[in-house]
């Protein structure tokens, strides 16, 4: 887990012009999904597989009724979906970056790279989202049983969903491109939520609406999350709130150097075989 790529990574490959400007919001969005759909929807399909095991694992739990079940299912499955979820950001941000490449070849290596890195966050999501499912479930089975669990169980819910996928929003994409231990990474994310508060509440609302949406239209879900699924929120999550974390890290201007660096010694490298 680096916010320094190899040099590798940056061999000749799909992208854009180097002083193309970039455009902004809607036609931002159609520009990254008319040029990187492919990675972005082939990163979608390995990360529904990731997450397979643990939406299995949990709906065990839920048909036996048993939230101690359902929380260990989510932090055993949360071992694969992490780094499958950081597998899916490392494409989104890379397209957000406009940074040139072949997507399977960048894929393989950030996967691998941020694979032991993304265990502990990618448990703790499962375990949260998890809770998360239990209550609300718990809350409309409630009232469709005719009882109202009141205005401050409701209320609960509601922030604690807003809140802690305004945290979320903030802490993966610092979990692909920064080198720090997870206490750091949620330190930041909550300084992030607080500085840039409208835009940290943006990007949880599009994922509570659009992850409700999906449950909502189970089992046709299924198919939503095959074709839009994870890609799609996390692209306009990622639209959201990177200019945020790219002032506050600084992420192109670094990676820019080190790019500029690594051209620099493979062109010394060049002349120095030419003088032999």
């Amino acid at each position: 887990m680096s916010l320094f790529p190899s040099a590798n990574d940056f061999k000749a490959g799909p992208g854009v012009e180097k002083d193309a400007p970039r455009k902004t919001g809607v036609g931002r969005f159609f520009e990254l999904v008319g040029r990187d759909m492919s990675s972005m929807f082939l990163a979608n399909l390995l990360t529904c597989l990731g997450f397979l095991p643990v939406i299995c694992l949990v709906y065990i739990g839920f048909l036996m009724n048993s939230l101690p079940v359902m929380l260990v299912s989510a932090a055993v499955g949360g071992i694969l979906a992490g780094p499958a979820l950081a597998g899916m950001y490392d494409t989104v941000l890379r397209a957000l970056r406009d940074e040139a490449g072949y997507w399977w070849t960048t894929y393989r290596k950030a996967f691998k790279r941020n694979f032991k890195a993304s265990i502990l966050p990618g448990v703790l999501y499962c375990v949260v989202v998890t809770v998360q499912i239990f209550f609300v479930y718990f809350c409309f089975n409630m009232l469709y049983h005719g009882t109202n669990v009141g205005v401050p169980m409701w209320v609960a819910t509601v922030l604690n969903l807003l809140l802690l996928h305004m945290l979320f929003s903030y802490m993966w994409p610092q979990v692909v491109l920064l080198d720090q231990p997870l206490f750091q990474t949620l330190k930041n994310s909550v300084n992030c939520m607080i500085a840039f508060l409208p835009h940290a509440l943006a990007a949880s609302v599009v994922t509570i609406l659009f992850w409700g949406l999906v449950i909502l239209c189970m089992p046709l879900g299924l198919l939503l999350m095959l074709v839009f699924g994870f890609w799609f929120q996390v692209e306009v999550c990622c639209q959201i709130v990177y200019g945020d974390l790219d002032r506050v890290f600084h992420i192109e201007e670094k990676i820019q150097k080190l790019h500029d660096a690594e051209l620099e010694a493979e062109l010394a490298a060049e002349r120095g075989e030419d003088e032999e």
